[in-house]
């Protein structure tokens, strides 16, 4: 086999291709060029997809594979029917739904790929994060400090309305890198990562320069939803260090034990805001007093207004809580009335939104010709249910919960996991879907938070293959063909 078509049947290179195209695709400058890029890597995956399915059956050996092909199905059906809608629409929805099957059956069937050695994979995804992240968020602070903030095409460097967002779009994705790549860093101090993944540990001033760039960015960019997240692993986490250890405990231990869990909670939460708060003023009276001991006119009056005018204070220019999500999920629940059993297709929602409301679907606007694509419900939740319908809904959920299941299970019961990887990724999973409750996550979205999440549940299936070996859970005959029961 030549050395070419051996990288066109790579699928390890084709996901770390394709996740880190992703990743490059939120950071302003380089924007357009890697969604260019995307549109190649698309096609090569969906090639891939139909090469293993045809060559090595992927659906059949999927853990739970049942449910997404039903999933996947649905959503076709689901698009079928809404064959009515512009060609446009059309379009988005097929392209979803390869979307849909390259998440199942390219990302998380990776325990499908007899001798791959997916911490080599992942050490290779974790470590381009924590470099590329680090120079980036040391660049973007390095020009927030210089007070330097411009604007090309639609990209707004460094402040995007009134928020730190350094070199990447906006503000939310920033958070979100900023968390993944404090994740990352942690699995990358992990002994047994390293030794079973071959590679050479990364640089402990690297980690610790990742972290505290992150962090700060992560403290300046104030997305609450970024915060979630970051709580939600820092938490989530602490659990698994207080049962993790033992296979069995008293009541006693278990009550004392769940006390902890809350106080480390309260702890963590009101530490990470306090700190939050602290940090926001500090960047801004050094930078006022930057500021103020730069200006040099006769007329002190027009300089104090053009110095209150600069002045960026890290908050949300919108006060609301909710930051016009509630309005957002009340016209999510509008549309799904109008086909509650299959949904509207996620690339109809735009559509739908003009013609059931006088203004569309909220911050629709906002996104200029790109809104049939961007246009969300920033909850991932919500999103399935009104584009798939009930029964998508209801098929993703059994297979969701089946894995968690029987993860959660394995988790808590090995008592040899403190230097492996699986805790992080577990806790990192257990916030992920409490953070795709107030964003736009989980599956019906072509970006790196949707991506990212489909890779780190094809790592966690690895080792719950490890745990459940297919071929000690039987088999089931269907149609007069033999399936192995892991499909269920």
């Amino acid at each position: 086999m030549s050395k070419f078509k051996k990288a066109v049947l790579d699928t390890s290179l084709f996901r770390r291709s394709y996740v880190i195209c992703l990743f490059c695709s939120n950071i302003s400058f380089v924007l357009i060029p890697a969604y260019l890029v995307l549109v190649f890597l698309f096609f090569w995956g969906v090639f891939l997809m139909i090469y293993n399915e045809y060559k090595h059956h992927t659906v059949e050996k999927t853990r739970y594979g049942l449910w997404l092909l039903a999933f996947v199905l649905t959503a076709l059906v689901t698009v079928l029917t809404h064959l009515a809608s512009s060609f446009l629409y059309n379009a988005y929805n097929f392209i979803m739904v390869l979307h849909l099957a390259m998440c199942f059956f390219v990302f998380y069937s990776i325990h499908t790929e007899k001798h791959l050695n997916f911490r080599r994979e992942l050490y290779s995804v974790c470590r381009f994060i924590v470099y590329c992240s680090t120079v980036l968020g040391i660049l973007g602070l390095a020009f927030l400090m210089a007070e330097i903030s411009f604007e090309v095409l639609w990209f707004k460097f460094i402040v995007y309305e009134n928020r730190f967002d350094g070199m990447f779009v906006n503000p939310n994705q920033l958070g979100f890198i900023n968390v993944v790549a404090i994740f990352c860093s942690h699995m990358l101090i992990k002994k047994d990562f390293i030794a079973i993944s071959g590679r050479e540990r990364v640089s402990r001033i690297w980690i610790g320069s990742c972290v505290a760039v992150n962090a700060i960015s992560l403290l300046l960019c104030d997305s609450n939803g970024a915060m979630l997240l970051m709580i939600g692993y820092a938490i989530f986490f602490v659990i698994y260090k207080m049962f993790g250890s033992e296979s069995k405990f008293s009541v006693k231990q278990i009550v004392l034990k769940s006390a902890a869990c809350l106080a480390a909670g309260v702890v963590i939460v009101s530490s990470l805001f306090f700190i939050r708060n602290i940090t926001q003023a500090g960047f801004v009276q050094i930078m006022s007093s930057a500021s103020a001991s730069k200006i040099v006119s006769s007329d002190s009056l027009t300089d104090q207004i053009v110095h209150d005018e600069a002045v960026v204070t890290f908050e949300h220019e919108n006060k609301n809580l909710d930051s016009g999500r509630i309005t957002l999920w009340k016209q999510a629940a509008t549309l799904f009335v109008q086909n509650p059993i299959l949904g509207i297709g996620r690339g109809n929602i735009f559509e739908y939104g003009n013609r059931l409301f006088e203004n569309g679907i909220k911050f629709s606007d906002s996104y200029g010709i790109l809104a049939p694509i961007m246009t969300d419900f920033h909850n991932g939740y919500i999103t399935i249910l009104v584009c798939s319908g009930v029964i998508g809904f209801v098929l993703f959920c059994i297979f969701g919960l089946r894995f968690f299941k029987h993860i959660t299970v394995h988790v808590f019961r090995d008592n040899s996991l403190h230097e492996s990887v699986l805790p992080c990724m577990y806790a990192f999973m257990c916030s992920y879907l409490i953070y795709s409750c107030l964003e736009v996550g989980l599956l019906f979205n072509v970006n790196f938070m949707v991506i990212f999440f489909w890779l780190i549940l094809g790592y966690i299936s690895c080792f719950l293959e490890k745990y459940e070996p297919h071929r000690t859970l039987g088999t089931f005959v269907l149609f007069g063909r033999t399936f192995r029961r892991s499909l269920l």
